[in-house]
């Protein structure tokens, strides 16, 4: 049986490998012997190497390949299927294909540009309101030093004492990270080097998700977006509505919440 001698680095040749002294004959036990191994290595020589393989691997089908076909697309990294199930949203009564999506983003709205390829971000959205900004409406004051009720402005129609002028609100949750500039998730058997076309952080996140979600992305303006980085564990969360603009009570005062990880305060596992 032919198996790995040595470090097979991906993209190596079965000729290189061959006259490298990376296969070798060894005797093993027939009943350990996988059904795809191959008994002949001549039928690689011309192929290359998918992945990254070790000492004492047993050489199989697939494990070398036409430079072609071994070739990976950037259009080749995104999955054929990104929803289990067809959502309604989308019409076509069937499991939706991934697409992807490019969204710029400075350091404040991109979590400090830490994002990696692969990451799952809350993507929040707040929309201009009628609560500040341009929306400032002239209210009457009697205020003296104002001319004895001439008009003044307030951020607030009919009240000065708003604290979340702009609610921001959840526009998707769990949204996967394909690429960060050009850099994209590595396939099996790639570096983080093989994987990336560009160095740097330039604020370009793209992201993989169903045509219905790209068409909602690309109707916000990005300086509308921010992001917030997920655990692996994370999951999407029901009732997470967008906040009251005239609170009665802050968070800090309420308590039952105190602090942003409820009364207890921070709580950690690690």
């Amino acid at each position: 049986m032919w198996v790995i001698n040595g470090p097979v680095k991906q993209g190596l040749t079965g000729r290189e490998a061959q006259d490298q002294g990376l296969l070798v004959q060894k005797k093993i036990p027939a009943e350990l012997k996988p059904e795809t191994a191959l008994n002949d290595p001549s039928v690689i020589l011309d192929k290359v190497a998918v992945a990254n393989f070790v000492k004492n691997q047993v050489l199989v089908e697939g494990m070398f390949a036409d430079q072609l076909a071994n070739q990976i697309t950037f259009a080749g990294r995104l999955d054929d299927q990104c929803t289990q199930a067809p959502r309604p949203e989308s019409g076509t009564g069937k499991p939706e294909p991934c697409v992807a999506i490019t969204v710029s983003v400075d350091t404040v709205h991109g979590v400090a540009g830490v994002i990696v390829p692969g990451d799952m971000v809350n993507i929040l959205v707040v929309p201009d309101t009628q609560y500040c900004g341009q929306g400032r409406q002239a209210i009457v004051t009697n205020d003296p030093q104002n001319n004895g009720g001439a008009l003044a402005t307030s951020n607030v129609p009919g009240s000065a004492s708003a604290v979340v002028c702009n609610p921001a609100r959840y526009l998707y949750q769990g949204a996967r990270v394909l690429f960060v500039d050009k850099t994209a998730v590595a396939q099996p058997g790639e570096t983080s080097d093989s994987s990336s076309a560009s160095v740097g952080n330039s604020g370009l996140i793209t992201f993989e998700v169903p045509p219905v979600a790209a068409q909602t992305l690309a109707s916000v303006s990005p300086d509308q977006l921010y992001f917030t980085l997920l655990p692996q564990s994370y999951t999407p969360e029901n009732g997470l509505t967008k906040p009251d603009p005239y609170p009665a009570v802050l968070p800090g005062e309420d308590p039952t919440q105190l602090t942003p990880y409820g009364p207890q305060g921070f709580q950690t596992k690690k």
